[in-house]
């Protein structure tokens, strides 16, 4: 089982300089609950494994997600873990968050494409 952190200790530790919160919920997921911690970033598991250069290596990397079970956290928490990144899960995630109380930003939908009506 991958470590985790509580919202409570997330929540106080918000803002902290070597806290990077990685929202990593996939783009149905993403659009479908418009709501995220603040400061976090987004990055799709896809984009996490490809740019994994990119995160840094020094700072406590606690994921973000919204499967019921935690399984896309868990996914990409051993990626990290196992590429020497210091990882832990939100425990019970986005949804624990939100139920919590905890702060939440909206963020923009992408309008979907209008189709042209033929005549």
């Amino acid at each position: 089982m991958e470590p985790t952190i509580v919202c409570a200790e997330l929540y106080m530790r918000l803002g902290d300089d070597e806290v990077l919160v990685l929202d990593c919920r996939d783009p149905s997921d993403w659009e479908r609950y418009d709501l995220h911690i603040p400061g976090s970033l987004r990055m799709t598991p896809v984009e996490i494994a490809r740019d994994l250069h990119m995160l840094p290596d020094d700072e406590l990397i606690v994921l973000c997600g919204c499967s019921p079970d935690g399984r896309d956290m868990r996914r990409v928490c051993r990626l990290l873990r196992m590429r020497g990144r210091e990882a832990v899960c939100l425990e019970g995630g986005l949804p624990a968050w939100v139920t919590g109380g905890y702060p939440t930003e909206r963020h923009a939908r992408v309008p979907q494409p209008q189709v042209a009506a033929h005549r």
